[in-house]
């Protein structure tokens, strides 16, 4: 009974030895292969039969080469544990690890050395290529570097080489028109006016994109924002625009976050200045700014203030909703509603510099509703 017992954990040993993904085998103190497993026999060619009882080094001499194969097995046979890693161009370690553990029997005296040979290939080939992904990632990064600079340079020279000459293009028209009005026609004086209206608009034009380029980022340093002074703040600043329209805007009470009350200031004015403008002929323009504390779903789990920009406007067709963002989009003429068609896309990246997203809800001729959603806790 003691002896079929045995015999069952024997083949019980064997059976799970041979379902073994992994090459294993094993040599006794002499070196002569004790286990030799099917993974073993399938990778190697070798058969059972023809390794059991064999020098391993008879077999394998190619194994001499790697001394620290041989240390391996030395310290096997001492009752050491061992982990040799992948080693392109060695023999048994070309995109496979090794494991080398003491055999003891009942009384832990050593008898041999288990030596667990994991195939690693695909692991290699994912780690080559993610170096190949970082090293693209890089050379990406370094072309966004000069990218950047470059737009550094051109922000510049829009800020001020080029607003400089037309600022003096401009005065010199207007004393033209001061100094010799009179003695030109009303066709030349009516032609000078166009051109300085051409030029005002290159002007704002080029202010649009001075303020796009600063708004990509958080430059300045980042304080707390009272939303309700900023509100207030382009209301404010607004006042005429609101008097002649008619405007009703109601602010309800806002909460504060962390970031730059002057690209607040600007996100305010603009949505503000919008929800004015775009209104059909004789209606009278209402807008109602108020918040909520979500977790928006394009957002991750970390809780966001939403303020809401509510108007009775013209509306946006929902085919154009992230059109109306893109930089000098336009949905309608410029004499029905002036303006460089930036505007919006200062105002999403604000609030992307913040953190945030922003996105509108919209039904032609029954208003709009803008969202920016901007992280409540931003030290977070």
């Amino acid at each position: 009974m003691i002896n079929d017992n045995y015999e069952r954990e024997v083949k019980l040993a064997e059976m799970l030895n041979d379902a073994s993904i992994d090459r294993v085998l094993a040599i006794d103190t002499e070196w002569k292969v004790i286990a030799w497993n099917k993974a073993s026999e399938m990778i190697s060619g070798v058969k059972k039969h023809d390794i059991i009882g064999r020098h391993l080094m008879e077999i394998f001499p190619q194994l001499g080469i790697d001394t620290d194969i041989i240390n391996a097995f030395g310290l096997g046979l001492q009752g050491k544990m061992t982990f040799l890693p992948a080693k392109p161009g060695l023999f048994n370690r070309d995109h496979y690890e090794n494991h080398f553990i003491p055999l003891k029997d009942e009384e832990e005296h050593i008898i041999g050395v288990t030596n667990i040979i994991h195939d690693v290939a695909k692991r290699i080939r994912a780690e080559q290529q993610l170096q190949r992904l970082n090293a693209e990632l890089k050379e990406k990064y370094r072309q966004l570097e000069k990218a950047n600079a470059e737009l550094a340079t051109f922000t510049s020279i829009t800020g001020n080489d080029l607003k400089e000459p037309l600022k003096k293009v401009y005065t010199s028209l207007e004393l033209i028109m001061i100094n010799d009005g009179n003695r030109l026609s009303d066709s030349s004086k009516a032609g000078l006016r166009r051109i300085q209206a051409a030029l005002h608009r290159v002007k704002l034009l080029l202010d649009d994109i001075l303020a796009v380029s600063n708004a990509s980022s958080l430059s300045e340093e980042q304080t707390t924002v009272q939303l309700d002074q900023v509100a207030r703040a382009a209301q404010a600043s607004l006042s005429n625009k609101i008097r002649e329209s008619g405007a009703q805007i109601d602010i309800q009470p806002l909460p504060s976050i962390t970031g730059s009350e002057q690209m607040m200031q600007n996100l305010f004015h603009n949505l503000i200045d919008n929800a004015i403008k775009f209104q059909p002929p004789g209606n009278r323009p209402v807008l109602t700014i108020s918040h909520s504390v979500t977790i928006p779903e394009k957002l991750t789990d970390q809780e966001y203030v939403c303020i809401q920009f509510t108007d009775n406007g013209i509306g946006i067709d929902a085919a154009d909703t992230e059109k109306i963002f893109g930089m000098f989009e336009r949905l309608h003429d410029r004499s029905q509603y002036p303006g460089s068609g930036i505007g919006l896309t200062i105002c999403r990246k604000i609030v992307e510099a913040h953190g945030g997203l922003m996105e509108v809800d919209s039904t032609p001729g029954k208003g709009s509703t803008f969202r920016c959603y901007l992280p409540a806790r931003p030290d977070k």
